[in-house]
């Protein structure tokens, strides 16, 4: 009920474009069940004059024109509010994916959200197209219908319709089967678009480890369950319109038995006959309407409550924007910080006061915790209140887009657009000049490479630039968030696929920002932070030693095994 509360909720949305196609829809009704009782008269007439039957005929033909325009007009209406809602839909799916936290992204698929933009709205767009109009039609067709053979021969009309209440008996005992069949088909259809999505995004993988065909079994295995799911489906969905179809035979064997008898006993004359069987053979389209527009229904108010379960889902708050003077300044106050479902803390008492202009480095070993300091001072997790601090204001109190403004964050993995190369830096500024585009890849070593392409800055990348190397999308994504002159620039890892002559160079560039720019720097490498000003180590979540690198090299412990190993393995053979 919620589902389709939900669907009901949207033609009210458009009701004045859907109740203009309802009177269409009525009129159509009333204009195609009037042509039966003219056609009572003409055929009564017939013996006789044909004079006044000519008249009869020509106001047949323009109730079958009414009834043409009322449809056009209605389906115009009601199919373009249906377009409607799927367009709002879509951009109500799209709206709070991309504005929920990455905790709950965590515990979701891409497939899942793929499936509810794609086939649950499709599904939620032809309930609100066919079933839920076509109930309104089948409604004013069975009102009038039987309105009709009760005025022709109410005893007549009760024995033709005996069969039609074994239908509710029938519906009691398959909706709720439609309904959960469906449900399991859509949850099949997630699995089938993330299995397709991480294939094609992994192939270079699969090759490379000789997995295709493996893989393409795992891929039959789930199209397999997933047809045995729809099956189920159609096995329930397939008895509805068959058995309607069956119990309009039957009527229309009654119909001929008794109602033949009554016109050969003169109670019924021959046009009456003609007319009741014309209006018992139009009840017939109300009941098949019917079977099929509850599994429609079924089907949209599934998909509508999986979809429900996306929107209902807590955006990130949204704070109102404040005047602050931004200057860089970060404060981490005895920060602790649990992922959900973490068998432990990735951060335990952390604490750091980073001032504007300067630089620190937070060194450890894979999984000390390094990365979810950035992802919690951006607040792609929520951190605890008053633990994290951004030029004197607590983060959770902070507008997001005006937090997220006054950083420039580059992680480890590289994510570059289907776009050309000065399409991809402008995401740091929609307005920078040429050269501003080439200033920016000349800090991130990068410019005499792309000036090596025929098209330069205009070269197109593939798919996540493919195109390019490792390397290369880590400096493109860096000039990108140079581009940005944020007064906060995180590096997560960000040169950790770039030689190490190219790493000094770009760092030495960096450096040279040292009272412009606060520099965050998070990495595993020695190389990436011994020039900063201040550098912290982590293990287990935990600061166990801080200084700068020449202080740490002196001490014994975590960063200087950590120097001497590197060093060691950088030492020509």
């Amino acid at each position: 009920m919620r589902g389709l509360k939900a669907l009901l909720g949207y033609l009210w949305s458009y009701r004045w474009q859907t109740g203009l196609g309802v009177v269409g829809l009525l009129v159509a009704d009333v204009a195609q069940l009037a042509i039966p009782f003219l056609g009572q008269i003409v055929i009564d007439r017939l013996p006789g004059s044909s004079g006044p039957a000519i008249v009869y005929i020509w106001a047949i033909l323009g109730l079958a024109l009414a009834a043409y325009a009322s449809r056009c007009l209605w389906r115009y209406c009601l199919f373009g509010v249906a377009r409607r809602c799927d367009v709002q839909i879509r951009r109500q799916i799209y709206h709070r994916a991309v504005h929920l936290d990455l905790s709950y992204h965590a515990n979701s698929s891409i497939g899942h959200l793929m499936a509810l933009a794609t086939s649950d709205v499709a599904a939620v767009r032809m309930a609100l197209a066919f079933a839920l109009m076509s109930a309104f039609d089948a409604v004013a067709y069975s009102v009038l219908s039987i309105s009709a053979l009760i005025k022709i021969d109410p005893e007549l009309a009760i024995i033709t319709l005996l069969p039609f209440p074994v239908l509710g008996i029938l519906m009691k005992y398959l909706l709720r089967w439609n309904y959960q069949s469906w449900d399991r088909v859509q949850q099949s259809v997630d699995e089938l678009t993330e299995k397709a999505r991480e294939s094609i995004s992994g192939m270079r993988v699969l090759r490379t480890m000789v997995q295709a065909e493996g893989d393409e079994r795992d891929f039959h295995r789930i199209t397999a369950e997933q047809y045995r799911r729809f099956m189920n489906f159609v096995k329930v969905d397939g008895i509805y319109s068959p058995t309607i179809l069956l119990l309009s035979g039957i009527s229309s064997a009654l119909l001929l038995g008794v109602g033949g008898q009554y016109v050969v006993q003169g109670r019924m004359t021959v046009g009456e006959f003609a007319a009741f069987a014309s209006f018992l053979g139009q009840l017939s389209w109300p009941m098949v309407a019917a079977g099929w527009t509850l599994s429609l229904v079924q089907r949209g108010a599934a998909s509508m409550e999986r979809i429900l379960s996306l929107l209902d889902a807590q955006p990130e708050p949204v704070q109102p924007q404040r005047q602050v003077d931004w200057r860089g300044q970060v404060q981490v106050k005895d920060l602790t910080f649990t992922y959900q479902q973490a068998p432990q803390p990735a951060l335990q008492g952390l604490s750091f006061t980073l001032e504007p202009g300067r630089s620190l480095g937070l060194v450890g070993e894979v999984g000390s915790g390094k990365s979810t300091m950035t992802r919690l001072l951006l607040r792609l997790f929520q951190p605890p209140a008053g633990a994290v601090w951004l030029d004197g204001q607590d983060v959770t109190e902070l507008n997001l887009e005006q937090l997220r403004s006054q950083v420039a964050w580059v992680e480890q993995e590289s994510f570059l657009f289907s776009a050309s190369i000065a399409d991809n830096l402008r995401l740091g500024n929609a307005l920078a000049t040429p050269e501003q585009l080439e200033m920016a890849a000349r800090e991130a070593d990068l410019h005499q490479e792309v000036m090596s392409f025929p098209d330069g800055y205009a070269t197109l990348l593939g798919e996540r630039g493919v195109t390019l190397s490792g390397g290369q999308r880590q400096r493109l994504c860096l000039a990108r968030a140079l581009l940005k002159q944020a007064p906060l620039l995180m590096l997560d890892d960000t040169l950790s696929a770039v030689d190490a002559n190219t790493e000094q160079r770009i760092l030495q560039r960096l450096s040279e920002r040292k009272g412009q720019q606060t520099l965050l720097v998070i990495s595993h490498r020695v190389s990436s932070v011994r020039s900063l000003d201040e550098i912290l180590v982590l293990a287990h979540g935990r600061v166990v030693q801080r200084g700068n690198h020449a202080q740490l090299l002196e001490q014994a412990g975590l960063y200087r095994d950590l120097y001497e190993l590197q060093t060691r393995q950088e030492m020509p053979t």
